[in-house]
């Protein structure tokens, strides 16, 4: 009824190469979609409140969780793709730091979730339009 697949970059500096394949991990064992590719069936969508608009990241994680309690309550599934993985811009990558990405996002998202995920000043990589 619904799923994503992995993802990669069109470039991986090796400081981010790490993150990506712990990513990867992630995304299979729990049926989490990549934000860059997302597809469901409509009526699951409407019916499960599509993405939140309370979050400013981690919107496909959360939406990848309400589609698999919603296939499962209609015997269908929520299928992580592996073998064509989306090539995505690494741009991001290469404009932040491992520093700046590490312990501006990632360990502040890991320490409070919540509070990181439903600020825009706190995920500044998608907001700040450093190009």
């Amino acid at each position: 009824m619904g799923g994503g697949c992995l993802i990669e970059f069109d470039y991986m500096p090796p400081s981010v190469v790490f993150l990506v394949r712990f990513w990867s991990l992630l995304s299979l064992a729990f049926g989490w979609a990549a934000g860059s590719f997302v597809f469901c069936r409509t009526d699951a969508f409407r019916e499960t409140g599509g993405f939140s608009e309370e979050l400013y990241a981690a919107e496909e994680i959360d939406l990848s969780r309400k589609l698999t309690a919603w296939g499962k309550a209609h015997g269908l599934t929520f299928v992580i793709l592996r073998d064509q993985p989306h090539i995505s811009s690494g741009r991001k990558a290469v404009l932040y730091s491992f520093k700046e990405l590490f312990f501006g996002v990632i360990l502040k998202g890991a320490l409070s979730p919540r509070k990181t995920l439903t600020s825009r000043e706190s995920l500044f990589h998608l907001y700040d339009r450093r190009r």
